[in-house]
């Protein structure tokens, strides 16, 4: 029988620590300081879902637990709606203001985003003061009705601790299943590297957006049930310092880690309290404490206990020997013959009958770029460049730095927008559109400098490939749905097939960088081919190698135009581009001066000049 997974195993150690804890307390103070606590860790657990995930830093979270307090008590009151309609009522409009604050400032990046989402709890607080006929003003909301299930009524200490506590396992249980999905991988992989993700199909604006709404939610729900455990609210209680000691519980325990989140909730909570007996220093010991926390901790508590724990019973391993990796390959006679993906895309638009008609015998080509022109400023980075490939065709694209290679990569995957020109793939147009839009169509990429997430596993970058290939959303990967688990099965199957072909199956469930360079390039491809793409955009795929290495991978190279894929290779190595290139295109200064095979191109005297900075004589 198979274990439960590190997480919910400490789940449920959790829980049966929460559930025999009311026992040991010695008086009800220490169960009104653990109800603000669960209080508390609900309000980071959205915080740290949205910071640890997508790297978006909010100030802004005391305005969305207000909201939930005030709107569910207006309701409740002066409506006297019933507590699950006023919950409701709640949850939808702060979950539709949210999306609204989301759209405009989620496009802010830094510090930028950090003050728009201040002055939106500046401006929620200043509401709370000046509407008093309908939030009670500065003097507070009194009267609200307590929480009640059915016939219990969670009318006492104890009991609201059952609830609050039983209530933050469920949103924790339903957070960590969020984590751990496919969904979760993206959200960690916008975190790391947005334009990658981007590239590779995660479309990241939109779950940027869906996340951000989704911690808001967490906060009114902690909200409403704050509201209804005390019966009196007040602005001064969601100011902008709560809204700070939210972060800083969320950065003392830990970004990105659901648990340092629940340990910072714990600590910044009652070590106050416990600091009491200090009379007049406990103020000072408080900040020592917090400042030796951020000073030695700086990944936070939990992360560093982590990294401590697994250095000593992981200690280092010798580096990886790349030429011997790259010989025992050859010698083995791994080849891109031996890979295996599909090759058919879902997305790809119907055929329109006016583009299907050609002269006869001449085969309309895979992907066509007319007239891209693109400038930075004063810089000309691109004028007026042609470029088409066809399938099983590998494309060469050469020239002095500066002449607008990765320029024009950037251009077709989306990456940057044209100033002028069209990008066409087949009969789909790719103008315009968003970069995991252009990579769920068919284009595939790697990078000059290798783009893989150091600290997911090899297995994981793999799946990041495979990304677009699932379907399942927010809501099915929260419940870990039968139909989501049975999906991320089937790509995790596919993606150990990938490696499989890569020689790396054995390094799946290793810490991407703990690879060679060389190990990084070949994940690298794998995972664009994870994508099923038509075509492949291949940045200087043998640059740091050594030959023996370079060898292995234009082995690989070489074999994909057997699967019909069209290859765009930007490399400097010439004796790469002479081994590989069907069709070599020469730019300069962001024009193109010259085209033909590889033969041709290396007697044309233009590409001479331009290389050597003279003709040949």
């Amino acid at each position: 029988m198979a274990l439960l997974p590190r997480d919910w195993r400490a789940l449920l150690v959790l829980a049966a620590a929460v559930w025999l804890l009311p026992q040991a307390m010695p008086n009800d103070y220490f169960l009104l300081l653990f109800n603000i606590m669960a209080l508390n860790a609900l309000v980071v657990l959205g915080l740290n879902l949205l910071i640890g995930s997508t790297g978006q830093v909010s100030l802004g979270h005391a305005a969305f637990y207000a909201m939930g307090a005030y709107l569910s008590a207006i309701a409740s009151t002066t409506w006297q709606w019933p507590l699950a309609a006023a919950l409701l009522f709640a949850l939808v409009l702060t979950g539709g203001i949210s999306f609204l604050l989301a759209l405009p400032t989620l496009r802010l990046e830094g510090n930028y985003l950090v003050m728009a989402t201040l002055g939106f709890n500046i401006i929620v607080s200043i509401l709370l003061e000046h509407f008093e006929s309908v939030t009670g003003g500065p003097s507070g909301f009194p009267g609200i009705p307590r929480l009640h299930l059915g016939a219990w009524a969670v009318g006492t200490d104890r009991s609201f601790y059952y609830f609050i506590w039983t209530l933050f396992l469920i949103m924790l249980a339903l957070t960590v299943n969020l984590v751990d999905s496919r969904i979760g991988r993206a959200l960690r992989s916008i975190h790391e590297k947005e334009l990658t993700a981007q590239a590779l199909g995660v479309p990241a604006f939109r779950y940027k957006v869906t996340t951000f709404v989704l911690s808001a939610l967490y906060a009114a729900l902690a909200g409403f049930c704050y509201a209804h455990y005390v019966t009196f609210i007040s602005p001064k209680t969601f100011d902008i310092f709560y809204s700070v000691q939210i972060l800083t519980m969320v950065v003392v325990g830990g970004m990105g880690s659901i648990w340092g989140g629940l340990a910072g909730a714990v600590l910044l909570t009652g070590l106050p309290a416990m600091l009491h007996r200090f009379e007049d220093f406990h103020v000072l010991v408080y900040g020592l404490v917090l400042t030796g926390v951020l000073v030695f901790c700086r990944q936070g508590l939990v992360p560093t206990l982590v990294q401590l724990t697994s250095t000593r019973r992981h200690p280092g391993n010798p580096p990886p020997d790349d030429t011997a990796s790259a010989a025992r390959r050859l010698a083995a006679g791994t080849a891109a013959s031996r890979l295996t993906f599909p090759t058919a895309h879902d997305n790809e638009a119907p055929a329109s009958p006016a583009l299907e008609a050609s002269p006869a015998g001449v085969k309309p080509p895979l992907l066509a770029v007319q007239n891209v022109s693109l400038s930075f400023g004063g810089l000309q980075a691109l004028n007026e460049v042609d470029l088409t490939v066809h399938s099983g065709e590998i494309v060469a694209l050469i020239g002095p730095n500066g002449a607008g290679k990765t320029t024009l990569l950037n251009i077709i995957s989306g990456l940057l927008k044209p100033e002028q020109g069209t990008i066409q793939l087949g009969t789909t147009a790719l103008t315009g559109l968003a970069p995991h839009q252009i990579a769920a169509f068919g284009i595939g990429r790697t990078f000059q400098a290798t783009q893989i997430y150091h600290q997911f596993t090899v297995l994981e970058n793999v799946l990041l490939g495979f990304h677009r290939h699932g379907r399942a959303g927010f809501l099915a990967s929260c419940g870990h749905s039968w139909k989501e688990r049975r999906e991320e099965a089937t790509l995790r199957e596919k993606a150990l097939a990938l490696l499989e072909a890569f020689d790396m199956a054995d390094q799946a469930p290793a810490t991407a960088e703990k690879l060679s360079l060389l190990d990084q390039k070949l994940l690298e491809l794998a995972r664009a081919l994870a994508l099923s793409p038509r075509v492949l955009l291949l940045d200087e795929p043998v640059g740091g190698l050594n030959p023996r290495e370079s060898d292995l991978l234009v082995e690989y190279i070489s074999g994909l135009r057997h699967h019909g894929l069209g290859l765009i290779l930007v490399e400097h190595d010439m004796n790469v581009v002479m081994r590989l290139a069907d069709r070599v295109e020469v730019l300069q200064h962001g024009s193109k001066i010259a085209s033909g095979t590889p033969r041709e191109i290396q007697q044309d005297d233009r590409v001479i000049a331009a290389y050597l900075g003279q003709k040949r004589r």
